[in-house]
């Protein structure tokens, strides 16, 4: 049992060195296409298994102990090169996902933004467009009503509107003025709901002032939107792929659209899948990325 001991003790370098550079072999194994890890590993398993087995007494016994003592340092040298080139991978590794984060959440963001355009675009026209510069002059246009209300009824709604108690921002002077009376304390009293009068109206802001105004970022915590930019992807500053087309649904044609990243960010020579939301085939908009 003692000289088994000591045998296994002659043996305890060589077999941590395999049992390490296996290690490393099955982590390297582990990756795939969009998660693989840096081929340095795998030199460096391969290397940790040959000096371990070069290691290994009866191996290291065929040699000189001049040669022994080469092959081993050089065998450690070189796999703690590898180590290092392995760590430094991992950095580059870590940089590159951060940078891909950054980049995926601003192109989400830009799809976001892109998507409710184009279904403010489709409740208002009852189709989408495929073409950045319509889409463009829709946002800034004043298409989106606001109904305005002021004053409490005396009244139904029908009654007051066929007695004149309902009125439309622009009558505000005239109506005070048949009552003798300031704008201002025309106003005070609508406010109150003293005088049986209401203000209806209806008015029209653009889809910019409505979601993409400075203030209604700020208030969201989104980031600004530039018009100039949002059309864009942020890692190679393409347009946007937009297609629209029908498809029938339940019987019936529907508007379809699909907006996708043309140049999705990753490795070279990697699969990608690019953001995007909608589809050509089927009647909805949503995004293929995490909420």
């Amino acid at each position: 049992m003692e000289n088994l001991g000591r045998t296994l003790g002659k043996y305890v370098i060589s077999i941590l060195l395999v049992i390490g550079g296996v290690l490393f072999l099955v982590k390297y194994l582990s990756g795939d296409d969009i998660e693989s890890q840096p081929v340095d590993m795998l030199w460096a398993s391969l290397t940790l298994i040959v000096v371990g087995v070069l290691a290994a007494p009866f191996i290291l016994s065929k040699f000189s102990l001049q040669m022994s003592r080469v092959i081993l340092a050089v065998g450690l040298l070189v796999t703690i090169y590898l180590a290092y080139r392995v760590v430094f991978s991992v950095e580059e590794e870590i940089e590159f996902r951060a940078k891909k984060e950054r980049i995926d959440k601003t192109v989400v963001q830009r799809l976001k933004d892109l998507r409710e355009a184009q279904i403010a675009y489709y409740e208002n026209k009852g189709k989408y467009t495929a073409d950045f510069e319509e889409l463009k002059a829709f946002i800034n246009s004043a298409t989106i009503p606001q109904v305005y209300k002021m004053g409490r009824l005396d009244t139904t709604l029908e009654a007051a509107i066929e007695l004149g108690f309902v009125i439309n921002k622009a009558e505000v002077d005239s109506v005070a003025s048949m009552l003798g009376m300031s704008s201002d304390e025309f106003k005070k009293q609508l406010e109150t709901g003293e005088n049986g009068y209401q203000i209806l109206d209806t008015t029209y802001i653009s889809f910019y002032e409505k979601e993409f105004a400075p203030e209604v970022r700020r208030e969201k915590k989104l980031p600004l939107v530039s018009l100039d930019s949002l059309m864009f992807t942020p890692s190679s500053g393409l347009p946007f792929k937009m297609e629209t087309s029908t498809a029938d649904i339940g019987g019936v044609q529907q508007p379809t659209i699909l907006v996708e990243d043309p140049t999705p960010f990753g490795r070279p020579n990697v699969k990608k899948t690019a953001l995007r939301f909608g589809s050509l085939t089927e009647g909805h908009t949503d995004g293929n990325w995490k909420e």
